[in-house]
């Protein structure tokens, strides 16, 4: 197995794609697989991610297969894996340990590397090498501001370009594109969704409340997205705080409703987009809908996604998600011109 430094692969090369299947990570792929597809004109792109993501993975355009790695267990895993033919490429985006050790397993002793990888004996990680790409792939701080002065072949510090370009691929990034599917009900006028991986990403229980009713007083109506409580508990923090909302607040329940694909569509036909750091808000920015996400700072240079139609809250430095305002989160809604009042 050797590392990619831009050259070496075969014509029409058969390339995998490795993404985790949490929902904002697998959105992040989006963008690199339709990069590979066009950079590359690939005979074949499979991508590798888990259960949580397979309903929606199954039906990208740009993938010929989807075929999951996370959710089955090792033994079931590695057996899948096997059983195929090396890749040309292997293009992984996660830094965790089975992803890389599935890396060298996928490529063989031929294939190409493009981020974190086991070395070919497992006794270590493949070096990225010295080259501007490389270099990139090994800095530890991605967050932070002057990325891009470091890295000049940056337009932005968003994930997705920063994959990309360590593909070696120098044109313009694509947007996020996701399947989509017809909601087959009404959607409310706005749309929440206030669950989380991680308990810094939360925003306090009575903010959510007091935003709720200033939506509702404006004459809106709101839902609710994300997993069923009892599914969501395994991933995410916040399962409690929505089902108080539920139960405290003018907010329909559409947890659990529907499918990844019809999430996508909720998106789209609503009229607002309110959500923490999540998979929601990436999905939503696959759509053309306002979104407003509230980030921590500094995880919002790495994470927002680079479109018109997001709006970034932050705490500034030092700040936690916690600290920002309802008011700030209001004022924000409304000089994005979305009129709530």
């Amino acid at each position: 197995m050797h590392r990619y430094l831009g050259e070496g692969l075969p014509n029409r090369p058969r390339i995998a794609l490795i993404a985790n299947d949490a929902l904002g990570n697998f959105a992040v792929s989006s963008p690199v697989a339709q990069v590979l597809r066009e950079m590359l004109n690939p005979a074949v792109l499979d991508g590798f991610t888990g259960n949580r993501v397979l309903e929606i993975a199954s039906e990208c355009p740009w993938f010929d297969e989807a075929i999951p790695v996370y959710g089955d267990g090792p033994r079931e895993v590695a057996h899948r894996v096997l059983a195929r033919e090396p890749y040309d490429l292997v293009v992984n985006m996660e830094n965790a340990a089975w992803a890389k050790s599935l890396v060298p397993i996928l490529a063989g002793d031929a294939g190409f590397a493009v981020g974190p990888a086991a070395n070919s004996d497992g006794r270590g990680d493949l070096p990225f090498g010295n080259s501007p790409e490389g270099r990139l792939w090994s800095d530890k701080k991605w967050t932070r501001e002057n990325l891009r002065i470091d890295y000049p072949f940056l337009s932005t510090g968003h994930i997705a370009e920063i994959v990309c370009r360590c593909c070696y691929w120098d044109g313009p990034i694509p947007p996020y594109r996701l399947p989509q599917h017809d909601p087959a009900r009404d959607v409310p006028d706005v749309i929440i969704s206030a669950s989380a991986s991680l308990p810094e990403k939360l925003w306090p229980l009575e903010n959510w409340l007091d935003l709720v009713h200033r939506v509702a007083e404006s004459g809106r109506t709101v839902g609710l997205v994300g997993a069923k409580p009892k599914q969501g508990s395994q991933f995410w923090q916040g399962g409690d705080d929505e089902s108080r909302l539920v139960a405290e607040a003018p907010v329909e329940d559409l947890r659990g409703e529907f499918t990844l694909p019809q999430v996508v569509g909720a998106l789209a036909h609503t009229q607002l987009v309110v959500t923490l750091d999540n998979g929601i808000l990436h999905f939503a920015c696959s759509t053309e809908t306002p979104v407003v996400g509230l980030f921590r700072h500094g995880i919002h240079r790495l994470w927002a996604p680079p479109v018109r139609n997001l709006r970034v809250i932050e705490p500034g430095l030092d700040g936690s998600v916690s600290d920002i305002t309802v008011t700030k989160v209001w004022d924000s809604i409304n000089n994005f011109q979305i009129q709530l009042a």
